[in-house]
């Protein structure tokens, strides 16, 4: 019966142990890079993703450098 009850723990242990470590981690996402055009940022973005390992999810955000419509985009993933 001691056994048994060793076993038992063993494995709760264990199996608790995997699932905490299988939690995904929350990063923050990181400036991969800065381009002129949002299909550029779509384009370079996805292919960080694929061939890179970026992790998702994809961000442009579109900063004005104050001259009327010109600015630029801001990849993070």
């Amino acid at each position: 019966m001691r056994r048994l009850k060793m076993a038992v723990a063993a494995t709760v242990l264990v199996g608790s142990s995997l699932f905490v470590g299988a939690l995904p981690a929350h990063a923050t996402p990181s400036l991969r890079g800065v381009v002129y055009d949002y299909s550029e940022c779509i384009r370079i973005g996805n292919y960080g993703m694929q061939n890179y390992g970026w992790t998702g999810p994809l961000q442009c955000v579109w900063t004005s450098t104050g001259n009327g419509s010109a600015g630029l985009w801001f990849i993070y993933a």
